[in-house]
């Protein structure tokens, strides 16, 4: 997770925030917690809780949503904090109905949520006045933030229960950190240029979770997890083309 964060930074400073966006989008951070999950907790546990991670897709994109909506009028603080209360008002509202629809049924949902909020994502004014700041051993804290956030999340997986460990799987980790440091050394414009980056690749790392859920308990952990990477990046490479020719990114 520290060279991960590391690497979509200094990506991001030198091909644009758009790109370090669509990088992180990968499952960086939710691969490696499924995989602890179902090494700790069992294959059925982890595949349990993929129903559970489709209404944190919800949660995630309403926390990005949230962030760029308060971020407008002040600082990251405050944004980070409105997009994880919101957060977690989805899952706790959706928690009690995951086991009401299947996971496939979930997966469209999710992609529809997606689509829709794609359309209505706020905008950003251009001319918002920055001015930049620059933040010491930025690098550094990145690395430290991240990797604390994982090691709490699957710590606490076997306490909170199959659904809860799926919901937070998409937890806005790696999105809260590109959040909150572009925030403050680039401005809110920079932030929602890299949430679209995110945007691009979360169709594809929607499909990623689906497949946990149908690969796993048949071909285990190591092949459902590389056959669902592989098929992520495809379709990120193919919706960033869309995304592109329809001028979104």
């Amino acid at each position: 997770m520290p060279l991960i964060i590391a690497g979509v930074t200094l990506v991001s400073k030198k091909w644009g925030n758009s790109i370090g966006g669509i990088l992180a989008s990968l499952p960086w951070v939710a691969g490696p917690i499924i995989m602890f999950i179902a090494f700790e907790q069992g294959i059925d546990f982890a595949a349990n809780s993929i129903a559970g991670s489709m209404v944190g897709i919800m949660g995630w994109f309403a926390f990005c949503a949230v962030y760029i909506l308060i971020g407008q009028k002040y600082n990251a603080f405050f944004s980070v904090l409105g997009g994880y209360i919101v957060y977690l008002l989805v899952g706790t509202i959706l928690n009690p109905y995951i086991r009401n629809l299947s996971v496939c049924q979930w997966f469209i949902l999710s992609l529809f949520v997606l689509s829709i909020g794609l359309r209505f994502f706020p905008a950003v004014n251009s001319g918002i006045k920055h001015f930049g700041k620059k933040l010491r051993f930025e690098i550094p804290l990145r690395m430290l933030v991240i990797t604390l956030f994982v090691i709490l999340l699957t710590y606490f997986a076997e306490k909170m229960g199959p659904n809860w460990s799926g919901i937070l799987t998409p937890f806005p980790i790696m999105t809260a950190v590109l959040g909150v440091f572009t925030h403050y050394t680039q401005g809110i414009y920079q932030v929602r240029t890299i949430f679209i980056g995110l945007f691009t690749g979360l169709f594809g790392f929607t499909l990623f979770l689906f497949l946990q859920a149908i690969l796993m308990p048949k071909y285990g952990i190591l092949v459902s997890i590389s056959i669902g990477v592989l098929l992520d990046i495809l379709v990120t490479l193919v919706t960033k083309v869309l995304f592109s020719r329809l001028r979104i990114v």
